[in-house]
């Protein structure tokens, strides 16, 4: 399955690959992928590399999808991670993203948010996507209102060790 595209010339949407450890060590481990997406045994090299396989590598190959790097074309660096993950339990896929701490609020999430959302359609002929998000995570639910999610609701949710915001948006509709 191919990776989403877009005629965006400030960015590169992108597979993580074992070549990336230093960078999803360095994201896994900020206090905002800490405290809104908790920690996946990144500490050390060996368990992001782990954390990689698991969580990149085995969704890319067995579901076609999965969160991809998003790269600054400017700077030739990755600034975090944005695509769908489709969790066991849960029927709808979901959109899931996270950026390093200083690259936040410069429009990465909506440029590339938009990008995967036309690939979830146009691509993978997703007719949803939901979305979670803490809820006192105000620039992620902010984020997905502006992609056209629309929250469902907010609470407690079985697959969650938090109180999270359930939101979904609808690609197409189904007869």
């Amino acid at each position: 399955m191919p990776v989403p595209t877009c005629s965006s010339a400030s960015f590169l949407l992108r597979e993580i690959t074992s070549a990336d450890v230093k960078f999803i060590q360095t994201l896994t481990q900020t206090e905002g992928w800490l405290q809104n997406i908790g920690p996946r045994g990144t500490e050390t090299e060996e368990g992001a590399l782990a954390y990689i396989e698991r969580a990149y590598t085995l969704p890319y190959r067995e579901k076609g999808y999965g969160l991809w790097g998003i790269e600054c074309l400017e700077r030739h660096v990755l600034v975090g991670v944005n695509g769908i993950l489709h969790r066991p339990g849960i029927e709808v896929p979901e959109l899931g993203f996270a950026l390093l701490p200083e690259e936040a609020g410069k429009g990465w999430i909506q440029q590339t948010g938009t990008c995967i959302l036309a690939h979830a359609k146009n691509v993978l002929h997703f007719p949803l996507l939901d979305a979670y998000a803490n809820v006192d995570n105000a620039r992620s639910r902010t984020s997905l209102n502006r992609l056209g999610f629309h929250e469902i609701q907010c609470g407690k949710h079985p697959s969650f060790d938090a109180d999270v915001c359930h939101a979904r948006i609808q690609l197409f509709q189904t007869s």
